[in-house]
């Protein structure tokens, strides 16, 4: 049997066994996770092989997921972006509010990972609403694929390395120092973000959303796919909402035709008000 076709049996063992459509994601990247787990228990360079490995060690299909769903994140990455949320986004979307006398702020978060980019976005909304936070009514949701990812997010504590980004000041004012080096998000940010497990792909649409942040996600996946879900976004922003995705990501489909960008090297896009 060919390397190639026992990786397309593979990738439908793997739909069979865990629910997840490896179809959907680019074959140069699987090939990339798989090749690492092979490597990682030695089980050479055929696809075959580790095919049959599967079979012998079940157990091994929730590292393999932990892999291809691999979650690279950490407070205020790519500082840039949030610094056009902070002094670009927040105040277009205040002034929209305004104009029409509401005061909800709702704001997605997908693919969320640990939570670091939902608490950043929090400490943010702090930093600029300050005691005029308050007055609005916001809601932070955060979805991810992830259960076990969902977990450390909603404990909210985190290894320093990760807190790298931010500013002495800020650290204290946002987190408590706990046992082991650790520190935990405190509670005035962790009350704005709500946690739910959410398939992109196919779990239930969302709306009327003010913000969407999904950003070094959908570069893994296929273009009819990438396509579908920047339309899903658009459908979810409310009128004059943004979308913010990932610096080497590109809007493409026909949300690219809905979509106004309005800060090309930050990857901000805006929804049309009515």
């Amino acid at each position: 049997m060919s390397n190639e076709i026992a990786f397309k049996l593979l990738k439908k063992k793997i739909y069979e066994k865990t629910g997840i459509d490896c179809s959907l994601y680019k074959d140069t990247y699987l090939k990339r996770r798989i090749d690492l787990r092979m490597k990682a228990i030695g089980v050479g360079t055929s696809y075959n092989e580790y095919y049959r490995y599967l079979g012998k060690n079940p157990a091994e299909y929730d590292t393999l997921m932990d892999g291809i769903t691999i979650n690279v994140t950490e407070f205020f990455r790519d500082i840039t972006t949030f610094d056009a949320f902070k002094n670009d986004v927040i105040p277009e979307v205040l002034a929209y509010k305004k104009k029409r006398k509401s005061k909800i702020i709702r704001i997605w978060s997908a693919a969320c990972s640990i939570g670091e980019e939902p608490y950043t976005i929090g400490i943010i909304l702090h930093e600029k609403l300050g005691t005029e936070i308050k007055n609005f009514l916001i809601s932070i949701q955060a979805t991810d694929l992830d259960a076990k990812a969902l977990n450390v997010a909603k404990a909210g504590i985190y290894d320093a390395s990760a807190l790298k980004k931010l500013k002495k000041f800020m650290v204290s004012r946002y987190f408590d120092a706990v046992e082991g080096g650790k520190y935990r998000i405190k509670s005035n940010v962790k009350q704005l973000v709500r946690f739910q497990q959410h398939d992109l792909i196919s779990g239930k649409k969302f709306l009327h959303f003010d913000v969407i942040f999904c950003r070094n996600v959908l570069i893994y996946f296929g273009k009819e796919l990438q396509n579908q879900l920047f339309l899903d976004f658009y459908n979810a922003l409310n009128d004059g909402g943004y979308l913010i995705i990932g610096r080497t990501e590109t809007l493409t489909g026909e949300a690219r035709e809905k979509l106004l960008c309005v800060n090309t090297r930050e990857r901000v896009y805006r929804k049309a008000g009515t």
